[in-house]
């Protein structure tokens, strides 16, 4: 068995859209960083006989993912290669335009690139988007999502 690190570009958050009237998983587009968070909840299940120590019992669970990107408009141009970007891509843009209809996503926290890879994949809400510009460098967007549901893990072909 080999034990090969993952490279922190091979990590990130995919959004669920069709694209050439099929559902895939697009990464989404320009993302610095990502995060994805798994909690357990513990009830105490501590007794007289526990002695000096607390025992707990496993809870319900919850996640959430999230990232920041660097904000970039994208359009399709006929005249050239970008002819299907933002048919093909999943920007800001279309995260806030979701949020704002309550549109609950389908999202997948990718794992690694390679073959056998784990995907982590559930619906989940948009909670909230912030913007930030400055005067120098580029636009940056961060979102947050709360799951809704399972996850499902899935194996990368």
């Amino acid at each position: 068995m080999a034990l090969t690190p993952i490279k922190g570009k091979d990590v990130g958050l995919a959004v669920q859209k069709t694209v050439a009237n099929a559902l895939k998983y697009v990464l989404v587009g320009c993302i610095t960083d990502s995060t994805f968070d798994v909690d357990t909840e513990t009830d105490e299940a501590t007794c007289i006989a526990s002695g000096q120590f607390k025992e707990y019992l496993g809870g319900q669970s919850g996640w959430t993912m999230g990232g920041t990107l660097n904000t970039r408009q994208a359009t399709n141009d006929p005249s050239g290669p970008g002819a299907t970007d933002a048919d093909d891509n999943v920007t800001a843009e279309n995260l806030l335009d979701l949020q704002l209809a309550g549109t609950p996503v389908q999202v997948r926290y990718q794992i690694g690139g390679a073959k056998g890879s784990a995907w982590y994949s559930g619906l989940a809400i948009i909670t909230k988007s912030s913007f930030k510009g400055q005067l120098k460098g580029v636009a940056t967007y961060a979102v947050s999502l709360q799951g809704s549901g399972p996850l499902t893990k899935t194996i990368a072909p």
